[in-house]
């Protein structure tokens, strides 16, 4: 009876995985939001438990059949949002690698990932190692929803930064890069760059 079920399920996953959509295989361009959290203890060595970023910036080049290749920018240009102030600089430029998993439901294209930022606060800027994991809700076949958090571990020999959680949130926006030269001789297609 075992032997049977576990014929039916991986049968089931085998061919589900087969038959399954990938929606993160294309370039992507997002705008968006971050917001860093520190614990209490780090928080009086950085200044802010909670740090608001924006802009973030994210461009996404896939680079195989599951994964991808991501660079943002996070920044905090807004020091009072009513509901957080930011008393403390944060700036971030990060590099990904995803991996990207089949489409759950029609629209929800969730992946893990792994990195490295450079983080920039009021000292200097530190190296962090990041993982993370996050999706993408497609509204549209174009147009999507990107939240995603972060684990960026700072290691202790470092003074000038802390371990933190980061979460963001964006809109992304798929690229058609892929179509704008024909046949591989270089003539611009009609319909050009599409969002």
């Amino acid at each position: 009876m075992k032997t049977n079920l576990f014929l039916v399920v991986f049968t089931f996953l085998t061919a589900t995985n087969f038959f399954a959509q990938n929606l993160n295989d294309s370039w992507q361009l997002g705008f968006g939001a971050g917001i860093t959290k520190f614990s209490k203890s780090d928080a009086s060595y950085i200044g802010d438990q909670y740090i608001l970023q924006v802009p973030r910036i994210n461009l996404v080049m896939p680079v195989g059949e599951r994964f991808s290749l991501e660079a943002a920018m996070s920044f905090n240009t807004i020091d009072d949002l009513g509901f957080i102030k930011n008393s403390a600089k944060y700036f971030s430029i990060d590099g990904a690698l995803r991996y990207n998993f089949d489409v759950i439901g029609k629209n929800f294209a969730p992946y893990l990932f792994i990195g490295a930022s450079a983080v920039d606060s009021e000292r200097k800027m530190t190296p962090t190692a990041n993982i993370g994991a996050g999706g993408i809700y497609w509204l549209s076949s174009r147009v999507g929803i990107n939240p995603q958090v972060y684990y960026k571990h700072s290691l202790e020999s470092y003074e000038s930064m802390r371990s933190h959680i980061q979460g963001t949130l964006g809109i992304v926006f798929k690229l058609d890069w892929n179509n704008i030269f024909e046949g591989g001789n270089h003539q611009v297609k009609e319909s050009g760059l599409c969002f």
